[in-house]
């Protein structure tokens, strides 16, 4: 039994991949059914204008859990990796006594899979990208396809995935877990792949979610920043639909699994008489046809705007707080919770906004984005956001800055930019407080030095890996777009600069 003297929670992170903010009933959302997070937002305290360090998964991950921006931690793209010396706030949490679990996906890079996580009882599901090569297929890979931006318009409707399958098999781990007694406090990360791309659901909710989307927003009319010329639009309404449909359902699959966690963690707690703490995040959004793109990889709200939720004891419940907040927060927040050393970092603790129970006004919040543009250059954005502002702007741009007053225009379709000069200089300023682009590039330099020896090695651990199925269905007619197939222009872009002597 534990010791009474210093009785710390239990703290439970679920997080999930690609779930946008919008994408849920209590955030304003009138179609998808979110009952579970619904649920634990009237018995919590939810984030309304929460943001993703990266709108991309692993630099998104890398931040959250080392609590620096992705230019401070060197993790740009979804081939870096943090140094393995370099603590996060799982380490501190192990050195203040607690059980580190992961249980399924962190997308973690090279052959260190855990970054302070003591123990791992779920694989995951990426191969790490040293594993890429010719003819290794340790992760069971099955012919399927729709796992990145321009692929995933192929690769449409409903039925099964190695995405939905992963899920199921992440839950059941959890739900074993749990299941068990444990004399220390823990933190478990339930870690799952959904609502990612493929647009695959199961065949009741696509079914159910057809014929209720809308397609107001999905259209290439829009005024887009320079920096994504070359980035996939689909409009196409029959492909758009189809693409929507299946991604509420995977938004509502994944309500589901978050509803079964949640409520065997509570059992933990009751059968116990543990204190506990939830915790809902995911690492970046999805367009999924606004602006008639689709995936992440841009400031955009649906791109960038993630649910975060804690729920639990001494939270505030039913507790709306719509001051600006980091993924990056979400380290020493926990660890603020759990009484452990908070590491020094980009990111605040937020318990001063929970205990209090008072707004910050002022925070701006700072995301950052390294990008490979179609003609080859490379560029470093950053977007503040400032109460009811969102600004960004990419280095190699300077007259294409932005900004948006997103209560009044949700679509981000008006740049105020000129008539609001002195909101979008202080802005600016706060995302001038970092490292330039020129800065940022000797360590990228360096990086594409050493991946050019790394690709070569295979650091797979089998053990760190789930393996699809091998008898997992292939839909037998998805729907895909009209248009001719191309790879993702960064992908090219990448591959040629490794290539290169």
């Amino acid at each position: 039994m534990r010791s009474e003297a210093v009785m710390q929670k239990d703290i439970l992170l679920y997080m999930s991949d690609q779930h946008s903010f919008r994408m849920q009933g209590y955030a304003g959302n009138g179609v998808v059914r979110t009952p579970s997070l619904d649920r634990i937002a009237a018995a919590g305290t939810s984030f309304s204008r929460a943001y993703t360090a990266c709108p991309l998964c692993v630099p998104a991950r890398a931040s959250m859990i080392s609590g620096l921006l992705p230019s401070n931690n060197g993790v740009l793209f979804n081939f870096n990796s943090i140094n393995s010396d370099q603590a996060t706030f799982l380490h501190s949490l192990t050195a203040g006594g607690y059980e580190t679990v992961l249980c399924g996906r962190m997308h973690f890079v090279g052959p260190d899979q855990r970054h302070g996580y003591a123990e791992r009882i779920a694989g995951d599901r990426t191969p790490v990208f040293h594993n890429f090569l010719p003819g290794k297929t340790q992760t069971g890979k099955p012919k399927i396809t729709g796992f990145d931006e321009n692929s995933s318009l192929y690769y449409i409707g409903s039925g099964d995935s190695p995405v939905l399958a992963y899920d199921r098999y992440v839950v059941e781990h959890a739900v074993s877990w749990l299941g068990q007694d444990h004399d220390r406090p823990f933190f478990l990360t339930v870690g799952t792949y959904g609502p990612h791309f493929p647009y695959v659901a199961p065949q009741e909710l696509y079914d159910y979610y057809y014929p209720r989307v809308g397609l107001d927003d999905v259209s290439d009319d829009y005024p887009d920043h320079p920096v994504f010329a070359g980035k996939m639009c689909e409009t196409d309404p029959d492909t758009a639909r189809a693409a929507r449909a299946a991604y509420y359902g995977l938004v509502e699959q994944q309500d589901r699994h978050i509803g079964t966690v949640f409520e065997l963690f509570q059992k933990y707690l009751e059968r116990t008489g543990h204190e506990g703490i939830f915790i809902y995040v995911s690492d970046h959004g999805d367009m999924n046809g606004s602006r008639g793109f689709y995936g992440k990889q841009v400031f955009y709200d649906p791109s960038s705007r993630i649910p975060f939720l804690i729920q639990g004891s001494g939270i505030p419940e039913n507790f709306h707080i719509d001051t600006p907040v980091s993924l990056l927060d979400a380290g020493k927040t926990i660890c603020a919770l759990a009484g452990t050393q908070i590491l020094e970092g980009d990111g605040k603790d937020l318990t001063p906004l929970l205990d209090k129970q008072i707004q910050e006004p002022d925070r701006i919040v700072i995301g950052e984005q390294y990008t490979y543009l179609s003609d080859g250059r490379t560029s470093l954005g950053r977007m503040a956001v400032w109460k009811n502002w969102k600004y960004f702007g990419y280095s190699g741009f300077p007259d294409d800055d932005v900004l948006y007053d997103i209560d009044k225009d949700p679509d981000e379709r008006e740049n105020r930019i000129a008539d609001c000069p002195e909101i979008a200089d202080r802005l600016k300023n706060e995302t001038e407080k970092y490292k330039t682009y020129e800065e940022v590039m000797i360590h990228e330099k360096w990086l594409m030095k050493q991946l050019r020896v790394l690709m070569k090695c295979d650091y797979d651990n089998t053990a760190e890996r789930w393996v699809c199925p091998p008898e997992l269905p292939v839909l037998k007619n998805p729907i895909k777009r009209k248009t001719p197939f191309t790879p993702t222009p960064w992908v090219s872009v990448l591959r040629s600069k490794l290539e290169e002597k």
